[in-house]
């Protein structure tokens, strides 16, 4: 049977800024997303005066003259985590981050291992990461990587949950159908107005009902209702999160202008990706494959996550001159997206955004759901058709 640890930062950029810097300690502090001027992380100290993430910047200012704001510092929270998942990967190799903050391990055979079961190896890493880092976080013990995961935000923060054996089912039935990952909102508003509202509802539901709704993901999403997922940890993201895009050309490329066109094309669909992930981020990595099999790679972050193409086009151009090293031509090239974040259970990406990032998000989800159903050819970018008819 598999031991499978899902742990969740609490309090995340804010315990991290507090930890860096210990006059911020006892003070009311929240992190500021400039570009959006909401609230997206809160001490516990702002906590115990009602600032929760989500708030706009300027009320929580208002309830509380007193609060310290800070912008993010995401190369900071990434060294933290990074740290963090270092301390993990020397207990086991099976580590997998889910997003900057928060990480699967697979414990199994712990007690062969440590000498102690899988609760007691957890809350050793727990106890460390708090003394060395000064940084809390909850723990989720089960079967599987979606048990655990939603078994670590039952008691935030500083909570330690462990669902037995043959109890995932049982345990996920009470909860809100929201809790479960994988509904699109807009088929949680329909799910939710036809009196489904709890997981064990939906476990319960016909699967043809369903389908009406969800299409074929109805069956894959009714499994993990009833608790069964046998996702493996750690086999298919071990080095960082993300997604990625391949493309092999029939043909060695040698012209910029077409490598670009591609490039752009990958990136559209790699954010589709992100989104279907209700994610955001921050950094995007091109690989090159040149027609003698050698490979270069370079790297660039964002100042902030997004979750838009529009906001990471401009980088393309650079990011091939930096990764293209040898005047060679390409045989195939790879583009990822990583260090992802994802909102807190108080925020979406739609919450989180100003009034003109959720219009583009939002017209961005209509695209996807467009493309989902008719094919990518159904919308098309007026750069691209101007290209194709000249």
């Amino acid at each position: 049977m598999r031991t499978v640890v899902h742990w969740d930062g609490d309090r995340f950029f804010a315990s991290i800024e507090q930890a860096a810097d210990r006059r911020l300690r006892g003070r009311p502090l929240v992190i500021g997303g400039e570009r959006r001027g909401i609230v997206l992380s809160a001490s516990a100290e702002a906590r115990r005066l009602g600032i929760r993430p989500g708030w706009p910047v300027g009320k929580a200012r208002r309830a509380v003259p007193a609060l310290v704001v800070l912008p993010a510092h995401y190369d900071l929270y990434e060294r933290f985590f990074d740290q963090i998942l270092a301390l993990c990967r020397e207990t086991t190799p099976l580590v997998e981050p889910a997003q900057v903050g928060a990480a699967w391990l697979d414990l199994t055979g712990a007690e062969r291992i440590n000498g102690q079961d899988a609760a007691h190896v957890i809350a050793r890493i727990r106890a460390t990461v708090h003394e060395w880092l000064r940084v809390s976080i909850s723990a989720g013990l089960a079967t599987n990587k979606l048990v655990a995961r939603i078994a670590a935000r039952m008691r935030k923060p500083g909570g330690q949950v462990a669902v037995p054996p043959g109890g995932e089912r049982a345990f996920l039935a009470p909860l809100p159908l929201r809790a479960l990952p994988g509904i699109e909102a807009g088929a949680l508003e329909a799910l939710q107005v036809a009196g489904l509202h709890t997981i064990g509802q939906f476990a319960c539901a016909p699967v043809d009902a369903l389908s009406t709704v969800l299409g074929r993901s109805a069956l894959p999403l009714v499994r993990r209702a009833q608790g069964v997922s046998e996702e493996p940890v750690g086999r298919k993201r071990a080095a960082e999160p993300g997604w990625v895009e391949v493309v092999e050309f029939p043909n060695d490329v040698w012209e910029e202008a077409v490598l670009l066109a591609q490039l752009r094309r990958m990136l559209e669909a790699l954010m589709t990706q992100v989104r279907a992930g209700g994610a955001e981020v921050r950094r995007v990595t091109l690989e090159l494959r040149y027609t003698d099999r050698e490979e270069s790679r370079r790297a660039a972050d964002l100042p902030e996550p997004t979750a838009l193409e529009s906001d990471l086009f401009h980088m393309l151009p650079g990011l091939l001159e930096d990764a293209w090293r040898r005047r060679v031509r390409i045989r195939a090239v790879a583009l990822k997206a990583g260090r992802i974040y994802r909102p807190s259970s108080q925020l979406d990406l739609f919450s989180a955004a100003s009034p003109r990032r959720e219009y583009d998000l939002r017209l961005a989800s209509v695209v996807d759901r467009l493309r989902r159903q008719h094919g990518r050819a159904i919308v098309r970018r007026g750069d691209e058709l101007c290209k194709q008819a000249g």
